[in-house]
């Protein structure tokens, strides 16, 4: 069984957005998704991690979903980096 969110999100051109943050270390492993209207975008996922692995970036262009499975999630964000509103949704699906 596995415990997740979603939700929808309109950001201004060049705003950043976090949207969940572990609280102890070594965090959790989950599944991320994350989708940008077609006449928005592009956005950027940003996934840190626990213990020194690196930050996980993906752009994401307009009318486009991913999703990633990855471990020790520290904190998951969004950056608007188009110029204008960018609107879309995210998911976050983490096991119990």
């Amino acid at each position: 069984m596995s415990i997740g969110f979603f939700t929808f999100y309109s950001q201004e051109a060049g705003v950043g957005q976090g949207y969940y943050s572990a609280v102890d270390p070594p965090g959790t492993s989950g599944i991320v998704t994350v989708s940008t209207d077609s006449l928005t975008g592009p956005v950027r996922l940003v996934i840190t991690r626990y213990n020194g692995l690196s930050t996980f970036e993906l752009d994401v262009p307009g009318g486009k979903e991913y999703g990633i499975s990855i471990t020790q999630i520290q904190s998951i964000g969004i950056l608007n980096i188009s110029g204008a509103t960018a609107t879309g949704s995210f998911s976050v699906s983490l096991p119990e």
